[in-house]
């Protein structure tokens, strides 16, 4: 069964498509176009997570606002797979975007620190 993706009803939302596309093509290593990312990823959970995952650290990486990757994620082969072929509530995947996007953004910033942070139970008194 060929799968594939619902076209965006905005033009934010088919802007958001092509920077998620551009980030994946970054991240991937590969010049698909986003039928064939959505091909690739929308129906296999585990990679599809571990995609926004990488696109998530990438946007925010590249400067965007934690609020500009929330919109971009919305528009990766994961959501909307599961919008628009298996029914998910649009609220749940809403989550899970921003849930993405804040450990993105702790991973970020966790890296961008240094290593200073210390070890639980080796602060000194």
């Amino acid at each position: 069964m060929e799968l594939t993706p619902k076209e965006p009803a905005t033009e934010v939302g088919a802007q958001a498509r092509q920077a998620y596309l551009t980030f994946a093509q970054r991240v991937v290593g590969d010049e698909v176009d986003y039928a064939t990312l959505y091909q690739q990823f929308a129906s296999n959970d585990w990679a599809a997570i571990k995609l926004d995952d990488a696109v998530a650290e990438a946007v925010l990486r590249a400067g965007y606002s934690q609020k500009s990757a929330v919109g971009v994620l919305h528009q990766g082969p994961y959501v909307q797979h599961q919008v628009h072929q298996k029914g998910a509530p649009a609220a749940a995947m809403s989550q899970y975007v921003r849930s993405t996007v804040l450990m993105a953004m702790q991973r970020v910033s966790g890296q961008s620190q240094g290593t200073r942070r210390q070890q639980p139970g080796l602060e000194m008194e």
